[in-house]
């Protein structure tokens, strides 16, 4: 072999191995982002994603080194997303068996309580049905945790809406009795929509649920590992309870770190 061959497999060597070491060594590989409008944790204003959730994942991107782009869409259309194409992240996402056995989760960045709520002054009338309870109709957005939850406990006539937005028109427009929602965006979801706070009221609480990064079936596990990594160091930095006291003051906050559901493929 001429030294100019040598040479050119060397190189030939080299060109391959660079994109390994690149992956291996360098960034996490690029995600697919997406969020939904769910206020204080996301939300659109001025065509740009925020939020206390939306904040969170772009403070962790920044110790990443990674700027890829939070994009909003509908919650059903994003979790179908999620089931079918790898390198997916979608936040945030209740957790429960079934999710558990479809996608990767990193937190909890976050916890809710699941409520039913009914227009102001009817609770006390609704809870006197007791078992009959489960019988009125039910509105939560399509394929979230609420909807899933309230299935979960025996309620059958659910009317699943595009996001919470609608579920609050559904149910003061009295096409349904009841709202299953997180009891720690209500308040903000009202005043989006221009209602007064006190424009429902608790019926009773479901469970409570703590919240996630989804992360989809293929995507590498140094990818998850890295967010993992990220969100533990920013508990312990302090850096996520100043964000998470600015946006949800009142409202617990977790401060353990754990990757739950499907084992990461690996790289």
């Amino acid at each position: 072999m001429t030294l100019i061959t040598r040479l050119f497999a060397l190189l030939l060597a080299c060109s391959v191995a660079m994109p390994l070491l690149a992956r291996a060594d360098g960034p996490p590989l690029p995600l697919t982002i997406y969020t939904d409008e769910w206020p204080p944790l996301s939300y659109v204003d001025n065509d740009e994603a925020k939020g206390m959730a939306v904040e969170l994942v772009n403070l962790l991107q920044q110790r990443l080194q990674t700027s890829w782009p939070v994009q909003l869409m509908p919650w059903a259309r994003a979790y179908s997303y999620l089931l079918t194409r790898s390198n997916v992240m979608l936040f945030v996402m209740g957790r429960n068996p079934e999710r558990e056995r479809l996608m990767t989760l990193v937190g909890p960045v976050a916890t809710s309580t699941i409520m039913l709520y009914t227009r102001k002054g009817e609770a006390q009338r609704l809870r006197s049905r007791g078992a009959g309870l489960s019988e009125l109709p039910l509105s939560g957005f399509r394929s979230s945790i609420f909807v899933a939850v309230a299935r979960k406990h025996g309620f059958v006539n659910i009317l699943e809406s595009a996001d919470s937005a609608q579920s609050v028109r559904q149910l003061m427009s009295h096409r349904v009795d009841l709202w299953s929602e997180g009891d720690s965006v209500v308040d903000s979801v009202l005043q989006k929509m221009g209602l007064p706070a006190g424009s429902v009221e608790p019926v009773m609480p479901l469970e409570q649920v703590d919240l996630y990064l989804a992360f989809s079936r293929g995507t590498p596990r140094s990818v998850v590992i890295a967010w993992e990594k990220a969100l533990r160091a920013a508990k312990q930095d302090g850096s996520y309870a100043a964000l998470y006291r600015r946006w949800l003051p009142s409202a617990p906050m977790p401060m353990t770190v754990e990757r739950a559901g499907l084992e990461p493929v690996s790289d």
